[in-house]
């Protein structure tokens, strides 16, 4: 049970929410809330005095409420009802909402869902009362976001959040990321490339474009086995025939490159940029190009600084930057020098090993030997020899031209674009701020938490995937509005400053009732101010 406490601080009256509870069968109390000052709990006539006062409830508030007025201000809600409409029943809309908003705060299961609901004003704002929540109207709700209907949400929020925040879609990124699962029913889960680092569970694969902002753009869900390159040509059709975007820059990552992709994007009147395998054509390409043609070229990423050099020279319709970073030279050199050293410790161990145990034929000197080389990727830099007659023997040395040749590749890279129009340094630029989208990946992952799904058919898995992305949505807006005020400020991070704000209910004699919220301090109402957030059921 939860009482009201009034003390005095330096002529000051403050109001503090208390409970009490048991430990070892001892009662004990502990501050719930602080509830703030008597002036501003206070209205003449409201209150007749603090004994008279008893707290009704006491929900979370700021971070809900700033959540729930960006997804009122692009019709969440609204959008999703009109495209997956359902007779009877609570507002499918409403219900979606609700799932995107947890996911933002406090991500749990469907099982736990009700139980976060009643502890925010949510139940205020949206007209539902928590005991018409359970876990199976959320799964009900799934059921009506079908492919086509995901399509036609995307659609409609895409133009909504482009004509509210300006969508900026002159540079698209995309990329393929995997998410795995605990079991085996589901059906679109297979075994593939784990970006997660788990190749011994089965994966859903998940193409996703965004903007410069993060903001995503639309989505696909694939079976786990699906191969990056196979993705591109229907997703850029897809922005072409469903989104109207007639002249994007596509971003892809090096895994995407194909003859085929590049011409298809041109096609479709869209220029990219990749970054090409260092291949032994490319390397080639890299070693024809003498110092003094690479200039100094500054890119910036926000508050951060990177400094290039680069070199450029076009091939047929393609134009090839070169680009060399003096920190990535030195990574790569420390990697190189680290596999050398642990090649020729491996070489060492078969040379005294010959003729012992199981390296007393040459067939296993050679088998071991070339072990070791394949394992840390060395083979060009060493001089393998073993002898044809007699007992088997090991001689190696390292290749000091090949070593040169390695030195001269180190930090550099090497970008395509179909770009006429756009500098050499704004193409390194474009590929620099690729990590955006795996900015949103990491946020889709770790902060929204994707995993684990706790669904398994094709329609939740895919609705599941929607609703993430819709809370990266709104964290992605978040954070934009933050960064356009220069406020140096993650957007969980803003939630978290938000989540202090509490709306309290006052009994009043049993009969009537107050609500407030706690006390707002400076940074809070900054947030506030920045986000446009305007009190809602007080």
């Amino acid at each position: 049970m939860t009482y009201l406490v009034k003390k005095k601080i330096k002529g000051q009256t403050y109001y503090y929410e208390y409970a009490s509870y048991r430990v070892g069968g001892k009662v004990k109390h502990r501050c719930v809330h602080y509830l703030g000052k008597s002036k501003n709990l206070r209205k003449k006539g409201d209150i007749p005095g603090p004994a008279d006062i008893t707290v009704h409830s006491s929900v979370d508030y700021g971070s809900v409420v700033s959540l729930y007025t960006l997804a009122e201000r692009i019709h969440l809600s609204e959008t999703i009802y009109n495209a997956a409409k359902k007779g009877g029943g609570e507002h499918i809309g409403k219900l979606i909402e609700i799932m995107v908003i947890n996911r933002c705060i406090e991500p749990v299961s469907r099982n736990k869902l009700r139980d976060w609901y009643e502890k925010t004003a949510l139940p205020i704002f949206l007209g539902i009362p928590p005991d018409k929540v359970h876990p199976q109207i959320f799964y009900n709700a799934m059921n009506y976001l079908t492919d086509k209907t995901i399509l036609k949400i995307q659609k409609e929020l895409f133009q909504t959040v482009r004509r509210i925040y300006g969508i900026e879609t002159s540079t698209i990124f995309y990329d393929l990321t995997s998410t795995y699962f605990e079991g085996t029913k589901c059906p679109l889960g297979e075994f593939g490339y784990s970006t997660d680092h788990r190749p011994d569970k089965l994966q859903i694969n998940i193409g996703m474009g965004v903007d410069r902002d993060c903001i995503p753009v639309t989505h696909e869900v694939f079976t786990g086995s699906v191969k990056d390159v196979t993705t591109v040509q229907a997703f850029a059709e897809k922005l072409k025939t469903e989104f109207g975007l007639e002249s994007p820059i596509i971003v892809i990552d090096r895994g995407m490159i194909s003859q085929e992709n590049l011409d298809q994007l041109l096609e479709l009147g869209y220029d990219y940029i990749v970054a090409r395998k260092m291949g032994p054509a490319e390397r080639m390409f890299v070693y024809r190009i003498p110092e003094k043609e690479f200039t100094r070229a500054m890119l910036s990423n926000y508050s951060e600084e990177r400094e290039l050099w680069l070199a450029e020279t076009q091939v047929g319709r393609r134009r090839l930057i070169v680009c060399w970073n003096k920190n990535k030279a030195e990574d790569d050199k420390t990697f190189r020098e680290t596999m050398v050293a642990k090649t020729i410790q491996g070489l060492e161990k078969v040379k005294k090993g010959c003729g012992k145990r199981n390296l007393k034929t040459k067939e296993q000197v050679y088998h071991r030997t070339y072990t070791v080389l394949e394992k840390y990727k060395t083979k060009r830099f060493f001089d393998i020899k073993i002898n044809k007659h007699g007992a088997p023997r090991l001689k190696f040395e390292r290749i000091d031209k090949e070593m040169e040749k390695a030195d001269w590749l180190d930090g550099k890279f090497i970008l395509e674009t179909s770009s006429r129009n756009l500098l050499a340094v704004d193409i390194a630029q474009g590929y620099h701020d690729r990590d955006i989208i795996e900015k949103f990946f990491q946020t889709l992952k770790d902060i929204v938490e994707l995993r684990p799904t706790y669904v398994y058919t094709e329609r939740h898995v895919k609705a599941h995937v929607f609703i993430c992305i819709l809370a990266v949505l709104l964290l992605s807006l978040i954070k934009k509005m933050l960064k356009e005020t220069n406020k140096d400020l993650s957007s969980i991070k803003a939630l978290q400053i938000l989540d202090g704000i509490k709306r309290v209910e006052f009994m009043v004699d049993g009969k009537g009732a107050v609500v407030r919220t706690t006390q707002i301090n400076d940074q809070q109402r900054e947030i506030i101010s920045i986000l446009n957030v305007a009190p809602i059921g007080l």
